[in-house]
């Protein structure tokens, strides 16, 4: 496990560059769980406290690339599709063209949203080409 600061943000549009990225951000470390927030799309937990009843556990710990089919197939999934793309994900208009992507990444303190045993998220985002 990394430090408390951890910083990671990527976007992309193809499987292998989604795998490569995955085995980065789970470099050492392996999966324990999942959750679905509208608002952050996929949440992988490096960890479940004992009570939490709002993390599903995975029947062993995954690492990157065991997690991988499961994050793609998620990214085609209904919830998947309902996950707002807005700010820096959204369908920009602009002088260029938007393509449906990806997203991995954490927010403040390494963490995802309010879940402090989160190590990333995974939602669909739009990717953008300009000119």
């Amino acid at each position: 496990m990394t430090g408390d600061n951890r910083i990671f943000n990527v976007n992309g549009k193809s499987e292998e560059y989604l795998l490569e990225t995955l085995q980065l951000a789970l470099k050492n470390t392996k999966v324990e769980g999942w959750k679905h927030s509208p608002n952050h799309g996929l949440i992988l937990f490096w960890a479940i406290p004992k009570n939490d009843k709002k993390v599903n556990r995975f029947p062993a710990p995954l690492n990157a690339d065991a997690i991988f089919p499961i994050v793609t197939q998620y990214l085609k999934s209904e919830d998947a599709s309902k996950v707002e793309c807005k700010d820096w994900d959204a369908d920009a208009d602009h002088d260029g063209h938007n393509e449906r992507g990806w997203r991995v990444y954490c927010t403040d303190w390494g963490h995802v949203g309010n879940e402090c045993y989160a190590l990333i998220a995974i939602k669909p985002a739009y990717i953008w080409y300009g000119k």
